[in-house]
């Protein structure tokens, strides 16, 4: 059986000033992947280093634990590598425990994000769709990058709600979320990202 392996490391967390909010953000953020989603074939693991890793024999899931966790390690920088392969060990509940070619090539995957200063790369996975699927995020990556704390306050509350309710959440007037989602490419960045989770959909029924 084919398993997608996840591996984010948060680039220069230790010079990060918000270090341990950002910590206490992952950490809860980790909890409520784990506690409600049911994909995961072992739970999410956050290490001391601030690197993740998840394994699912679902890709979609990949993705959301890489949306979801890039959005809770604001202001901080996930970079991302997921590889696809078999399992040379047991399946535990301590995903340190585990290993196998899926691990290997999301390691190398994370390497090669890290090198070419992009927020994913893929391995194990056909061309076919690794190429448009990286492409595709880090075009989206790169309109992140830009994003200031604000308006990724606003794009992380945003998701799936309507913007006056945010707005009331938040305490201002709709127009400013508005101005913040339009500023950031909100709607380009989420058709990115529906486009990636359809390509992972596809390759889910290969």
């Amino acid at each position: 059986m084919g398993y997608f392996a996840i591996i984010g490391d948060l680039d220069a967390s230790r010079e990060l000033d918000q270090r341990a909010a950002v910590q206490r953000q992952l950490t809860a953020a980790v909890d409520r992947l784990n506690q409600s989603d049911r994909r995961a074939t072992t739970a999410l693991r956050l290490t001391a280093g601030d690197e993740i890793q998840g394994l699912s024999t679902d890709p979609v899931y990949t993705l959301d634990v890489l949306l979801a966790l890039s959005e809770a390690a604001t202001p901080g920088w996930f970079s991302w590598g997921l590889g696809y392969g078999g399992l040379a060990t047991d399946i535990v509940d301590d995903i340190a425990m585990m290993d196998g070619p899926c691990f290997h090539q999301a390691r190398t995957a994370l390497a090669a994000a890290k090198h070419r200063d992009t927020w994913l790369e893929a391995r194990g996975i056909d061309d076919e769709v690794a190429v448009p699927l990286t492409a595709l995020m880090n075009l989206a990556g790169a309109i992140r990058a830009d994003w200031t704390e604000r308006q990724s306050t606003y794009v992380a509350a945003a998701r799936g709600r309507r913007q006056s309710d945010v707005a009331a959440e938040l305490d201002v007037a709709p127009s400013t979320v508005s101005r913040a989602l339009r500023a950031a490419r909100f709607d380009r960045v989420i058709e990115a990202e529906d486009a990636a989770r359809l390509m992972l959909q596809n390759l889910a029924h290969d």
